[in-house]
């Protein structure tokens, strides 16, 4: 099922369209410095804000790039950057002006991609092979992802055991979990989907394998529309998805998420955050809460190791910069990319005190040589309690990110 999503999606890639203002799509190989990039739709709300800042000369000077985002699930993208398929159809990318336009791929000419982006490792879109040498991958921020329901729904959690008979038998006689019996309001993505892949690595029902019946979407919009949509029905009581919280806090009145309680939880069902309302993501950043995974980046590299692309030189070292300002290990003044993580509900991994070594996996502790939770907590409206610095002498730990951190 997953090989005929594949070859579906690679063909209908980039369906044309036109931009927010009506202005038909331009070529993409027009654009400034274009970095082809086929990424997860999660990537979405974030590429909206750190686009514009990479593709202004102000900021970036001669590094200056616009990323042509190919926004699909993420094992296709993979798939699309291993195989190096060509690139049709449209794609998005934004102005350094924040403006969003669209952008066709050119038919008399091959192009490739420069990079991918995904929410699960390479070696879960393989089915547990080791992934081929050449696909480097560079793990970055945590996404969390979990269970939602329509505002008008009075379900507030959810157990794996439940969502693993929801999602295995879709509403089968005998096997059926209240509210959730009809598979037609059982909003899920497809097998190629990181955010199915994670969910069902932490319910114990692969994504690939879950129940036929449920109602599929190609992209987390498609998902969040079609839960807000039932608002309005009647429906509401019998409607569960599955999102990023970069979906549904941006959504917060008109959906909400589940408490989870994973197996053998024995604190019971928790939300990512402290409370229903909060966004300090206490429950993902401590291991309590399990569903999250971390995003990767892909660059095709050669046997020293060193970034490659089909496109050239400077099409793989803008990849390579652009992977760089994303994980951390470089920074340039005017791109804010740990203040935009937050910004639209995710974790910077300088604020995460456990990690995994394979998705769905055991959570082990882990401690960031460069925390950054005053940061964090603060940029998410809530007062940390440290204090306000712009020097390290000010601290009796570290100054970052404008608050002395302890260490």
């Amino acid at each position: 099922m997953f090989a005929t999503f594949l070859l579906a999606a690679a063909a209908g890639l980039g369906s044309p369209q036109s931009t927010q203002g009506g202005e038909p799509p331009v070529d993409c190989t027009t654009l400034p410095n274009p970095v082809y990039f086929p990424a997860t739709t999660l990537l979405e709300s974030l590429l909206a804000e750190l686009s514009p800042q990479l593709a202004d000369p102000a900021i970036m000077g001669d590094d200056a790039m616009t990323i042509v985002h190919f926004p699909l699930s993420s094992c296709i993208t993979y798939d699309i950057h291993r195989e190096q398929m060509p690139l049709t159809g449209t794609a998005i990318y934004y102005d350094a002006d924040g403006t969003q336009g669209s952008c066709n791929m050119p038919t008399d000419v091959e192009l490739h991609s420069d990079l991918s982006a995904m929410d699960v490792g390479g070696a879960t879109c393989l089915g547990g092979e080791e992934p081929p040498a050449d696909m480097f991958e560079v793990p970055s921020y945590v996404e969390t992802l979990g269970f939602v329901v329509p505002r008008n729904s009075s379900q507030t959690a959810i157990t794996a055991t439940e969502a693993y008979y929801i999602l295995k038998f879709g509403g089968e006689e005998d096997r059926q979990v209240e509210p959730w019996t009809d598979p037609n309001f059982v909003l899920v993505r497809n097998p190629g989907s990181s955010t199915q892949l994670t969910i069902g690595a932490n319910v114990g029902i692969a994504g690939t394998m879950w129940n036929g019946a449920l109602t599929g979407h190609q992209g987390s919009s498609d998902v969040r529309d079609a839960v807000i949509a039932e608002n309005t029905t009647g429906n509401a009581e019998r409607v569960l998805g599955i999102l990023n919280s970069s979906k549904w806090e941006a959504a917060a009145d008109d959906m909400r998420v589940l408490a989870f309680q994973p197996f053998n939880g024995c604190l019971g069902a928790l939300y990512p955050d402290s409370t229903s309302t909060s966004r300090d993501k206490r429950n993902v950043r401590d291991g309590h809460y399990p569903i999250w995974t971390n995003l990767r980046f892909v660059l095709r590299v050669d046997g020293a190791g060193n970034p490659v692309s089909d496109n050239g030189d400077d099409a793989a070292a803008r990849a390579q910069l652009f992977v760089d300002l994303m994980n951390g290990s470089t920074e340039i003044d005017g791109v804010d990319v740990a203040g935009a993580v937050i910004g639209v509900g995710n974790v910077p991994s300088c604020a995460m005190h456990v990690q995994r070594e394979v998705d769905g996996g055991v959570i082990m502790p882990f401690e960031h040589p460069a925390p950054c939770d005053c940061f964090f907590l603060e940029e998410n409206g809530i007062d940390s309690g440290c204090t306000p610095c712009t020097t390290s002498d000010e601290c009796d730990g570290e100054c970052r990110f404008g608050y002395c951190e302890p260490r």
